[in-house]
C-alpha cells in the first residue's frame, strides 16, 4: 500500500491538518498526531474568526491532497427563518427542470433530483453528467445575493488567515488565486457590472426526497478554472456527503474515507487538488424528511 493510500485510510481525528495554518489560540495547528484524544482532534481541527459582522466558526475537513473547509448555518441567514425563506426562493425559481436526461455508456438515463444553473451575464456554458454546453442564464437575484456571501464569507477567512501565517498560506491556495480574491475584495465598492468576482458559474440541484441521490463523481471538468475551489452551499433536510478516493486500493476497491452531514445553511469549500485525488456523492438515504436545494459555485474558464 503506498504512503497516499495508509494516510487515506486513517481516521478522521489522525488525519493531516495542514491547510493554511490553522490558529487556536497562539499556536498553529499542523499535522495531527495519531495518539491525541478525539477531544484534542477535535479542537484543533476548528478555528474562530472574524467575518463580517459576527464571529464565525470555521472547520477544517481536509483529507491528505484533499483541503477542505466547512462553516456552518451561516448563509443565506443567522436564523432557521431567514433560510427557510431564502430557499423558499430558490424553489420558486422559474428554470428548474426535472426531465434531464443524458447518455452513459451509449445508454439514456434520467436524473433522479431537478436542476437548473445561472452565470454571470448569461456568458457562461458548462459541461458536466454527460450533457454537453448547458448554457446558464443570467444569475437571479436570490442566486446572485448568496453568490456574494459565499465569496465574502470565503474571501474574509483566507485573507485572515494570510495575514497572520503568510508562510503557510500558500501551502494549499495558489499565488494567483490569492491575487485574484484580493483584486475582487478590492472592487466591492464598485458598481455591480465593474465588479470582479470569484465565481462565475452555479449549478442548483434539488433533492425532494432521501430516495433522489448523486452518485460518487469528480468535478474535474476541463473548462474549470484549476486554481479556483468550488464552493458547496445547502439549504433544507441535512444530507451526507460521502467521499472516496478516485484510485481503487490493493483489494481493487474504493471505500468510502469519510462522511460529511450537510445542514440547512452550510457552506463547503474544496480546495485543489481534492478533485484529482477524490470522488464525491449524495447517498440515498430513505428515512430522510423533507427536501434539500444544494448549490455549487465554480469559476468556468470557457466564455460563449
Amino acid at each position: 500500500m503506498s504512503d497516499f493510500d495508509k494516510n487515506c485510510a486513517r481516521k478522521s481525528h489522525s488525519r493531516q491538518t495542514t491547510l493554511l495554518g490553522w490558529k487556536r489560540g497562539a499556536d498553529v495547528v499542523g499535522t495531527d498526531e495519531s495518539k491525541k484524544s478525539k477531544r484534542d482532534s477535535s479542537t484543533s481541527d476548528r478555528l474562530s474568526i472574524e467575518s463580517g459582522s459576527r464571529n464565525s466558526l470555521w472547520e477544517n475537513k481536509s483529507l491528505p491532497n484533499g483541503p477542505m473547509i466547512l462553516l456552518r448555518n451561516t448563509v443565506g441567514g443567522i436564523k432557521a427563518s431567514e433560510r427557510q425563506s431564502t430557499k423558499s426562493e430558490f424553489s420558486s425559481l422559474p428554470d428548474w427542470n426535472d426531465n434531464v436526461t443524458f447518455q452513459i455508456f451509449g445508454k439514456e438515463c434520467r436524473m433522479r433530483r431537478r436542476v437548473c444553473q445561472y452565470s454571470s451575464g448569461g456568458n457562461v456554458s458548462y459541461s458536466y453528467s454527460g450533457l454537453k454546453n448547458i448554457s446558464a442564464p443570467n444569475f437571479p437575484g436570490v442566486v446572485y445575493r448568496i453568490k456574494c456571501q459565499v465569496e465574502d464569507l470565503m474571501m474574509n477567512h483566507l485573507l485572515d488567515a494570510a495575514a497572520n501565517h503568510s508562510n503557510s498560506m500558500h501551502m494549499h491556495v495558489s499565488p494567483e488565486f490569492m491575487d485574484e480574491i484580493k483584486a475582487v475584495k478590492e472592487s466591492r465598492d464598485a458598481p455591480i457590472g465593474s465588479r470582479r468576482e470569484i465565481f462565475n458559474y452555479c449549478l442548483l440541484n434539488h433533492y425532494r426526497n432521501g430516495e433522489e441521490y448523486m452518485s460518487y463523481h469528480t468535478d474535474d471538468e476541463s473548462s474549470l478554472h484549476a486554481n479556483f475551489p468550488i464552493a458547496s452551499v445547502s439549504f433544507g433536510s441535512t444530507r451526507n456527503f460521502d467521499i472516496r478516493p478516485r484510485n481503487k486500493d490493493e483489494a481493487g476497491k474504493k471505500s468510502r474515507l469519510d462522511r460529511i452531514p450537510l445542514g440547512d445553511g452550510d457552506l463547503l469549500v474544496m480546495f485543489p487538488p481534492m478533485q484529482e485525488y477524490y470522488e464525491h456523492g449524495i447517498p440515498v438515504e430513505k428515512r430522510v424528511v423533507g427536501d434539500r436545494i444544494n448549490l455549487t459555485f465554480r469559476r468556468v474558464r470557457k466564455v460563449k
